[in-house]
């Protein structure tokens, strides 16, 4: 089997998007293990930075809903360090956003059942932008899991243990 292609121009693009006024919410899943490989880490920190600036930028006019795995599934042969350094960095994020009293944006967990090998739902950045998404299906299929009880739980400040050695619980150091 092979790893999807992921086509970093349009992710780019799609992400970019976040700056336009006319964009008010988006939805960005990214379930899949590929983003866990060293050579996609580059542009896994452009989107993740691309958020957070337009979090910042634009404040309670854009909404933002984020689907990443819960946890990685027995066999994939991703590398826990990766997907551990990803989730924690996400939610000091989070945290540093809500301190400023920012809406930062919302971390959805995808849980898969014990059998399950890959998310139900395919990569994506959807935008809503003038009312409309720039993918009403797919936009759809993902807020579908998010509203589902039981299908995701948030990723927040509580989950990761942000008061190391040195963090004296300011999540900026993770940064």
């Amino acid at each position: 089997m092979t790893d999807p292609v992921i086509d970093q121009d349009s992710w780019r693009a799609r992400v970019a998007a976040l700056e336009s006024d006319a964009v008010t919410a988006a939805v960005i899943v990214q379930c899949d293990l590929t983003w866990l490989r060293p050579g996609l880490l580059g542009l896994r920190n452009e989107i993740d930075q691309a958020v957070m600036k337009a979090q910042l930028r634009r404040g309670d006019g854009l909404t933002v809903d984020r689907v990443v795995l819960h946890s990685l599934p027995v066999e994939s042969g991703a590398t826990i360090g990766a997907f551990e350094e990803w989730q924690l960095r996400m939610s000091a994020a989070a945290l540093l956003l809500c301190a400023d009293g920012r809406p930062a944006p919302r971390i959805h967990r995808l849980i898969l059942g014990g059998d399950q090998t890959s998310a139900p739902i395919p990569d994506m950045v959807e935008v809503l932008d003038n009312g409309d998404w720039t993918d009403h299906q797919r936009a759809g299929q993902a807020l579908d899991i998010i509203h589902t009880v039981g299908a995701t739980t948030p990723l927040t400040g509580y989950d990761m243990n942000l008061d190391g050695p040195f963090g004296d619980a300011d999540p900026s150091i993770y940064m």
